[in-house]
C-alpha cells in the first residue's frame, strides 16, 4: 500500500505558529535567575526561540548552554502562554512553553556560568518580587510558573498576551 503524504498547498494554508521555551532556574533562596538581552529594553528568562529540528524542551536546555554555560536538565512543564496573531505587526500566533530549570546553589552559579557575550550583557538571581523586570508578559510567564512549583496551581494555559 502506498503512504499517503502531505499535501503541501493544505500546509501551506495553515497559519504559522512560531514557538519558544524558557526555564526557571532558581538558587538555594529561591531567586530567580534573569538575563539582560543586548536587543531589549527588558529582561528575560533564560530560554529562547525552537529550531526547526528540535522540540521545545531541547530548546530549553540548548539556550540555556548557549547562553549561560550551563548544562542542565530541563524539568517539568509549568505553564504555556499562546499568544494571537497580530495582523497589523505581521506577528504570527506564538505558544511560549516554562520548565522547571532546576536549583543551583548561587555560589556554584557565580562559578559556573559564562555569559554569551554577543546576546546578553548580564545576568542575576532575583527575589520573586522583582520579576516586574520583565516584561508584561514575561513577568506574568515567570509568576504564574512560580505558584506552579509551589503547588498553588497546576501547570495550565496562561491564555492571552503579550
Amino acid at each position: 500500500m502506498a503512504e499517503l503524504l502531505p499535501d503541501p498547498v493544505f500546509f501551506a494554508s495553515l497559519p504559522k505558529v512560531y514557538s519558544s521555551g524558557s526555564v526557571i532556574l532558581r538558587d538555594e533562596r529561591d531567586r530567580v535567575l534573569i538575563e539582560k538581552p543586548s536587543y531589549r529594553d527588558h529582561w528575560l528568562l533564560p530560554g529562547g526561540h525552537v529550531d526547526p529540528d528540535e522540540d521545545v524542551r531541547m530548546t530549553a536546555r540548548r539556550e540555556v548552554r548557549e547562553e549561560l554555560g550551563l548544562d542542565i536538565e530541563v524539568g517539568r512543564l509549568l505553564t504555556v502562554n499562546w499568544l494571537p496573531a497580530l495582523v497589523e505587526s505581521g506577528r504570527p500566533m506564538g505558544v511560549h512553553f516554562v520548565f522547571d530549570g532546576g536549583v543551583i546553589p548561587s555560589d556554584v552559579l557565580e562559578r559556573e556560568v559564562v555569559l554569551q557575550e554577543s546576546e546578553l550583557e548580564e545576568w542575576r538571581l532575583v527575589e520573586e518580587s522583582q520579576l516586574h523586570m520583565l516584561s508584561t508578559w514575561g513577568s506574568r510567564r515567570a509568576l504564574t510558573a512560580m505558584r506552579v512549583l509551589r503547588g498553588e496551581e497546576p501547570a495550565d494555559l496562561i491564555g492571552f498576551g503579550g
